[in-house]
């Protein structure tokens, strides 16, 4: 385990070198994998570029924690390696892997430790210039809101490495299923049907484990319809069911208002157990829950974005719930937090989220992001912060996270009040 600092160590000065050494033209963004399922990739803007089938990047980091603890603070040190490979075998085959490796070193003990995760491996098969087939380990994301999503339901048990608490980040690092997914595209729409098999009871901690017991625990089908019914306004159906599963009911919104404003609603309905029977083991009936998220993204003519978003967990604990699980089980609280965090679910009844992005801030190549979320149960929040400066083929990023409120709140309980990380990408 000692390699680790020395190795964020050499990843960090290596970095450095190549930004002395680097032009000052701003990198292109590494390509998206929040589109399991695109037909094709865009033509280039200049005939002479040339998109390169794979992307690949080391990254090191230093972190500092503050914890509700006789010791206060901890430091732990983190080096990855991050890759994507999307390349066309043959005509209408493609064969996509998506692989992130963090090795990670504590001076406090049972803190971290490494972790590999294969987020997505998959063949897709287009036999038609209109239908689609993916087999294998596939990233299956749904969902209109951006804080919080309701009816991306294989999120659950997914995430095997927080590096950052971005809602796009988490998205993008977790785990894919392991499905055979069909799709049907129309001018206006499409149909997706998709089939996820029991691989596993449990989930795997090891290094290198696939962990599919996390990702494929029992058989699940998710059938999902979209359309489009104006250049302003698309809708999105799905409905969700398995093994032990009773049938979830979902529906995506967005649309354009004006030229800058983008509304969204999320909404998911069905039985199902709440956080703290989920929590507690016990065999309570399933009741009846609903989710939603609603909001809207303004954005500038300065490269500034903000959203809003109200959100909704029917299936979370109210204040009074909250402040009786003590009494239940001592480590109750707790608990409903490591269970929220595994399922990447709201952990309060309803709250408010508020995001911003500015590309350009201030100065050209600095980018920030924040967002705020407060939980209306206990009135806690949790507060995100990150400055990304771009050189040509290197990333300077600072993060700050924080963990706000009483003792006795929900986000005020997380032991891991504050965190301060400083990191190094550099783009091979």
């Amino acid at each position: 385990m000692r390699r680790h600092p020395a190795l964020s160590a050499l990843l960090m000065w290596t970095a450095l070198s190549a930004t002395a050494a680097g032009a000052a033209a701003a990198p292109d963004a590494p390509p998206d994998d929040l589109d399991a399922l695109s037909l094709a990739d865009k033509a280039p803007t200049e005939p002479v570029a040339v998109a390169r089938p794979w992307r690949l990047f080391i990254e090191g980091s230093l972190r500092r924690t503050s914890i509700d603890d006789p010791d206060p603070r901890y430091e732990s040190h983190r080096a990855s390696i991050d890759g994507r490979v999307d390349a066309t075998l043959t005509p209408g085959l493609r064969a996509v892997f998506s692989d992130r490796l963090d090795l990670r070193h504590s001076n406090r003990r049972g803190v971290e430790g490494d972790v590999n995760t294969v987020r997505e491996a998959y063949l897709s098969w287009a036999p038609t210039d209109h239908q689609i087939i993916d087999l294998g380990r596939v990233n299956v994301r749904h969902g209109s809101a951006y804080g919080y999503n309701p009816t991306d339901w294989f999120k659950e048990g997914a995430v095997r490495s927080i590096v950052s608490l971005d809602p796009a980040v988490l998205r993008e690092n977790r785990q894919g299923t392991v499905v055979l997914q069909g799709q049907q595209l129309w001018s206006v729409g499409s149909l997706t049907a998709a089939y996820s098999p029991h691989l596993a009871d449990k989930p795997n901690t090891g290094t290198f484990s696939l962990n599919v017991g996390a990702t494929n625990p029992n058989n699940r089908w998710l059938l999902v319809g979209s359309t489009k019914f104006s250049d302003k306004l698309n809708a999105e159906v799905l409905l969700y069911g398995g093994e032990g599963i009773r049938e979830q009911l979902g529906l995506n919104l967005s649309g354009l208002v004006g030229d800058a404003t983008v509304v969204f609603g999320e909404f998911s309905a069905g039985k199902g157990p709440s956080l703290i029977t989920q929590t507690l083991g016990t065999n309570a009936d399933k009741r009846f829950h609903s989710r939603a998220a609603v909001g809207l993204t303004y954005t500038t003519a300065f490269n500034l974005s903000l959203t809003a978003e109200a959100e909704y967990n029917e299936a979370g604990p109210t204040r009074r719930q909250w402040r009786a699980l003590p009494g239940i089980n001592p480590f109750g609280q707790l608990g409903l937090l490591d269970t929220s965090q595994t399922l990447q679910d709201l952990p309060a009844r309803s709250a408010g989220f508020v995001y911003a992005m500015w590309k350009d801030a201030l100065v050209r190549r600095l980018d920030l992001s924040a967002f705020v979320r407060r939980e209306n149960e206990t009135r806690s929040r949790v507060q995100w912060l990150e400055a990304r400066y771009h050189w040509d083929r290197v990333d300077l990023v600072a993060q700050w996270q924080q963990f706000s409120g009483s003792r006795q709140s929900i986000f005020g309980s997380v032991p891991q009040s504050r965190t301060i990380e400083l990191a190094l990408r550099f783009y091979l």
